[in-house]
């Protein structure tokens, strides 16, 4: 398909090649087949129904001159993954069974809006609503929300960049995102993941990630947390007393739910069983209200096992099944 001239033996061979994946066949659709052809300008075939003998039947033609008289390319169908891992991550999506759910290292809305419709479905899990924006991590490791309330909107901060070096704040992005609750107030969430403690320097890795903390607390600054429902959620990549998270821990009206006497036991989220660097941190409305909290750590594989203190789901045998290397942190109101 990339040569100059489909004239000959080269139009003859995409021809046959359209033949036999069945593009001659208007009762296939593109998710049976294991490969798409996008034509975005001009076209590079196409069907015409033609008369043989007493019967009609489909014709295949050529309609580009060569590579350069169409735009386009050929995708591969995607498929759902039935990893045993990504079960486990439904698994512990079901356990907790949340209204509002923040996601972080997602790979695209497509893949959110997939593993809703397909894999959390057949947990009985799925959620009436979902969105995401791509943020500034190259790898597509990005911040979504499911939700069983409304999402009404969505303000992101991709474009937040420090005042001197006018360096980009966030690695990913701090999104907020607008719910609306079945009694018409508004909740809003803040989806968080900060700078990791690895790739890089240490002080330059404290340095990124005190700046995104203190522009969070800028942030908040617009709501008045001693009225309005805000959450802010994430993997913060740093421990309670940790001095780049600081500027947003001591945020007047803000509280983390797992410093609530409703908490009993440690507040470890991350699979060495050792740090809470994943957090819910709550208005003070929201915290008045708080009614239960916890951490479900059965989605995380440790050797040990934590000397069987800690159960996890039997699906999870190893680091390659487990849901991921974080506990989920629920909090209910």
């Amino acid at each position: 398909m990339a040569k100059a001239s489909y004239a000959g033996s080269t139009g003859t061979s995409i021809v046959e090649l359209l033949k036999k994946y069945e593009f001659d066949n208007s009762h296939i659709f593109p998710a049976d087949r294991w490969f798409a052809i996008n034509e975005i300008r001009g076209k590079l075939f196409r069907v015409k129904t033609v008369k043989s003998g007493t019967k009609w039947k489909s014709k295949i033609e050529i309609v580009a001159e060569g590579r350069s008289g169409w735009m386009g390319w050929i995708e591969l169908v995607r498929e759902n993954v039935n990893a045993v891992s990504t079960d486990n991550t439904a698994r512990v999506i079901q356990s907790i069974n949340a209204d509002v759910l923040c996601l972080v290292e997602v790979e695209d809305r497509h893949t959110l809006d997939r593993f809703n419709r397909l894999t959390l479905k057949r947990f009985k899990a799925s959620f009436g609503h979902n969105l995401l924006i791509d943020g500034n991590d190259p790898r597509g490791i990005d911040i979504g929300l499911l939700s069983r309330f409304p999402i009404r909107s969505v303000r992101s901060h991709i474009d937040d960049v420090t005042a001197i070096k006018k360096a980009t704040i966030f690695s990913r992005d701090c999104p907020e995102f607008e719910v609306e609750l079945p009694d018409g107030r508004t909740l809003w969430v803040l989806g968080n993941h900060f700078k990791s403690q690895g790739y890089g320097a240490q002080a330059a890795n404290d340095a990124k990630r005190l700046s995104q903390a203190k522009r969070v607390r800028e942030l908040l600054s617009r709501f008045d947390l001693t009225r309005d429902f805000v959450v802010v959620a994430g993997d913060f990549n740093g421990s309670p007393n940790s001095a780049p998270l600081k500027p947003l821990l001591t945020t007047p009206g803000l509280f983390d739910v797992l410093k609530s006497p409703l908490h009993n036991g440690p507040t470890w989220t991350y699979h060495d069983g050792r740090q809470q660097i994943d957090y819910l941190l709550v208005s003070q409305p929201l915290f008045e209200r708080l009614k239960a909290v916890g951490i479900e750590r059965r989605g995380l594989f440790h050797k040990t096992n934590f000397g069987g203190k800690f159960l996890r789901f039997p699906e999870v045998t190893d680091e390659v099944t487990q849901a991921s290397d974080h506990a989920a942190v629920w909090a209910e109101f």
